[in-house]
C-alpha cells in the first residue's frame, strides 16, 4: 500500500504533486493538495479547530489563509479541507493584533504579499513605540485615577469636623522644591513655580496638597504653604509613617475655619507634642462633589507623646 506523502512536515521545502492554485480577486494563493492524512497528521488542526483555538471565526482563519497571511495551507485531496499547524495559533492573535491597532486594508495586504523580515522589523517597531507611547498616559491616568480613590475612601470613613490620634502607613508622594524666594515675589508666583516643578517632574492630574514646615505656621498662615505635595502614586517622596493627629472639616478652598485651633487645643489636652511638618489634602474636592459646601479637607501631623493621657 503507497504510504502518504510526508507533506505535513516539510510542507515547506517541496510541496507535493500536484500544485494547483486557487484564485481570489486580491492575489493569488498556492493551494497543496496532499493525500488523506494519518499517522503524525492529527497533529494538525481543521479550520474549525483552528478558530476555536485562536478565539476566533472560522471565516477569519481562511480569510487570513486566502490572503497568504498564514503560509502554505495543505488540504486533504479528497475534500479539500485545510490543515494548520498548531504553530500558527500565535500568528492569528498577530494579525488580529494588527488590525485592533490599526492596520489598513492597503497596509494589510502588503503584510501579506510581501514581507522579509526588515519591513516586518520596520512595521512591528513603529507599532511598538506607538504602543509604549499610549501605555504611559494609560498608566498615568491610571494613577491618577487610584490617587483619587485613596482619598475619596478616606473621606468616606471619616466624619467631618472630627480631630483623632491614628497611626498612618507610608505613603508615596511628590514635593515640590523648597526655593529661597525674594519677598517681593508673591504667593501665586510662587504656587505657579511649585506646580510647573510637579508637571515637570511627574503627574500633574494627581490631587495636590500643602505642606507646612511645622504646625505653628498651619496655625498661624494656612494660606501660605510651604511647599505643594502632589499625591502621585509613583511619586520618589514619601509622607513618613507614624502616628498623626488627624483632623477633618467641611470648607471651601483657602477656608481651614478653626480646624488648626481645635487640632491644637486637641494636642494640649490630650498630652501631644506636635512634631514635624504639616499636611493638608481635600478628600472631598470638585471631583467628586458638585456642592462646594461639601468639600472635606483633612490636616495631618505628626506627634510624640508628652505625657500620659488621663
Amino acid at each position: 500500500m503507497e504510504q502518504p506523502a510526508r507533506c505535513l512536515r516539510k510542507r515547506y521545502d517541496y510541496p507535493p504533486e500536484p500544485l494547483t492554485f486557487a484564485y481570489e480577486s486580491y492575489m493569488i494563493v498556492p493551494v497543496v493538495m496532499i493525500q488523506p492524512m494519518n499517522g503524525r497528521a492529527d497533529m494538525n488542526l481543521k479550520t474549525s479547530d483552528m478558530a476555536i483555538c485562536a478565539e476566533t471565526s472560522a471565516f477569519s482563519i481562511r480569510d487570513y489563509s486566502d490572503q497568504g497571511l498564514l503560509g502554505p495551507v495543505p488540504r486533504e485531496e479528497n475534500n479539500h479541507y485545510r490543515f494548520f499547524d498548531p504553530r500558527l495559533i500565535p500568528q492569528v492573535y498577530l494579525l488580529r493584533a494588527l488590525r485592533e491597532l490599526g492596520l489598513s486594508s492597503q497596509q494589510f495586504a502588503e503584510y501579506g504579499n510581501r514581507r522579509t523580515p526588515q519591513s516586518t522589523q520596520a512595521l512591528f517597531r513603529g507599532y511598538s513605540a506607538r504602543l509604549e507611547i499610549e501605555l504611559m498616559h494609560l498608566q498615568a491616568n491610571l494613577d491618577m485615577l487610584r490617587s483619587y480613590l485613596s482619598l475619596i475612601d478616606e473621606g468616606l470613613a471619616a466624619a467631618s469636623g472630627k480631630i483623632t490620634l491614628c497611626a498612618l502607613q507610608e505613603r508615596p508622594v511628590r514635593f515640590s522644591s523648597l526655593e529661597r524666594y525674594s519677598s517681593r515675589t508673591s504667593q501665586r508666583e510662587r504656587l505657579r513655580r511649585a506646580f510647573g516643578q510637579i508637571r515637570q517632574n511627574g503627574n500633574a492630574g494627581c490631587p495636590l496638597g500643602f505642606v507646612y514646615k511645622d504646625f505653628l505656621d498651619f496655625l498661624e498662615k494656612p494660606d501660605v504653604p510651604a511647599q505643594l505635595v502632589s499625591f502621585d502614586p509613583c511619586g520618589p517622596d514619601t509622607r513618613p509613617a507614624g502616628e498623626y493627629l488627624v483632623g477633618t472639616q467641611a470648607c471651601f478652598y483657602g477656608e481651614a475655619n478653626d480646624l488648626p485651633r481645635r487640632m491644637f487645643q486637641h494636642a494640649l489636652q490630650s498630652g501631644l507634642e506636635l512634631s514635624g511638618p504639616a499636611f493638608t489634602v481635600y478628600l472631598f474636592d470638585a471631583a467628586c462633589v458638585t456642592e462646594p459646601e461639601q468639600y472635606l479637607l483633612q490636616a495631618c501631623v505628626g506627634v510624640k507623646r508628652t505625657q500620659a493621657r488621663g
